[in-house]
Parts: structure tokens; C-alpha cells; sequence
């Protein structure tokens, strides 16, 4: 009997052999498989220590990119697959499935990566935007709160704004008792709130000047000093 060191697929009714298959047979049939294509002999000086050696070392596929750089390998198996249509009794049929990293793009003179924001830029994004400008406080209105809260805000203002208030509140068509009969006590206390912050005149028309300045029509001016 001689053995045979399979070199590529062979199929038969009744066997099967891969590469690398170490097989034995007889004499003549051995002779007839190791043409040196299909099988070598595997007894004839190519046995060490008495262990038969292998006539061929299957290793993973090398994949190089389109750059001929080889590319890293992360996994590849060898699968026994299906022949196609229409081939029976053939060779058995493997696959390869190998997994690549690919290598990362490098990039081209022409794309530059993207510049910071500059937020003066942002800011003339629009030459057309019109300037936010800020708001005007609110002139008080009594007509728009209660008795107590008229006379909260009196408590905290100068003259001619407490004189503002007070001719808005009698020009009313129902002016309200608990505001209009306390005019002069408020008026006394506002002149004394002016005197305190710095003189009354000066006290009493920056005062005013702030009250008007959102738009409300000037009232007249009445002291008593």
C-alpha cells in the first residue's frame, strides 16, 4: 500500500478529498492519483520522524487595496459551499470570507476642514438686520391697577411723577376716593423724597424726565415752593 498527499479537491460516487488530505491506496492507484497535479506520493521521502508531511500550508488570503498596500485582516474563514447548477460529482467547493479594515481617506489639498465661526462674522451675516434697539421702560399707568398698587408706586416716586399719576387718576370718569384724597399727603412726601435724594428741583426733574421717557404726554408742571 502507498499514500498519497492530496493537492487539489477530488471527488468520487463514493469519496471525497480536500487539499492536503493524506490518503491511502494501493500500489497501482497511488502511482495512477500522484501525478503531481492532482497528489504526490506522501511516502516517498516526504515523511519526518515518521509523521507524513504536509505538501501544501493553507494561510489566509492577503487582500491589498487599490494602492497595492495590503490591507488588515480582521477575520477569514474557509467554507465548504454549494456548487453551481448543473455540476454533480465534482470537486467539493470552498469559499473564502475575509473581513478588511479599510484605510481611512486621506485628505485632498482642496478640502480644508472647516473654519471656526467668527462671531463678528456671524454678526454681518446680514448687513440689512436692523440694530435691535433696546426698550423704553413703560411710563405707570394707575388706570391699569389697583387702589393699593397706586398707591405702593406713589411711595417710591418724586413730585412730578406722584403729580403725573395723580392728574391721570382725576382725569378719570370715576376717579377713585382713596387715591384723589390723599393727593396732598402724597405730594408733601414726594417733595420731601426729592429734597432727600439730592435736591427738589433736580430730584423732582430727573424724575419726571424718566417718567416721560416712554412716550407718555408731558404733563404740566405745578410746584409750591
Amino acid at each position: 500500500m502507498r499514500r498519497i498527499r492530496v493537492l487539489e479537491a477530488i471527488a468520487g460516487a463514493d469519496f471525497s478529498w480536500a487539499p492536503g488530505d493524506v490518503v491511502e491506496l494501493s500500489e497501482e492507484a497511488a502511482t495512477s492519483w500522484a501525478d503531481g497535479h492532482r497528489a504526490v506520493l506522501a511516502d516517498d521521502g516526504q515523511e519526518q520522524d515518521g509523521e507524513p508531511q504536509p505538501s501544501a500550508v493553507h494561510q489566509e488570503p492577503l487582500v491589498v487595496g487599490a494602492d497595492g498596500e495590503p490591507l488588515q485582516v480582521l477575520a477569514a474563514t474557509l467554507e465548504e459551499i454549494e456548487p453551481t447548477d448543473g455540476v454533480e460529482g465534482g470537486p467539493r467547493w470552498m469559499r473564502w470570507s475575509v473581513t478588511v479594515r479599510l484605510p481611512v481617506p486621506a485628505a485632498s489639498d482642496d478640502e480644508q476642514p472647516p473654519r471656526p465661526e467668527d462671531p463678528a462674522d456671524l454678526e454681518n451675516e446680514n448687513p440689512e438686520q436692523e440694530t435691535e434697539v433696546p426698550m423704553t421702560p413703560t411710563p405707570f399707568d394707575p388706570r391699569e391697577h389697583t387702589n393699593r398698587e397706586v398707591l405702593a408706586y406713589l411711595d417710591t416716586v418724586g413730585e412730578q411723577e406722584a403729580l403725573r399719576v395723580l392728574d391721570i387718576e382725576a382725569a378719570q370718569d370715576t376717579p377713585r376716593a382713596g387715591i384723589c384724597k390723599n393727593r396732598e399727603q402724597v405730594l408733601e412726601t414726594a417733595r420731601a423724597r426729592d429734597v432727600a435724594a439730592g435736591g427738589s428741583q433736580a430730584g423732582a426733574e430727573k424724575t419726571a424726565d424718566y417718567s416721560r421717557g416712554g412716550g407718555g404726554e408731558p404733563s404740566p408742571e405745578t410746584r409750591d415752593w
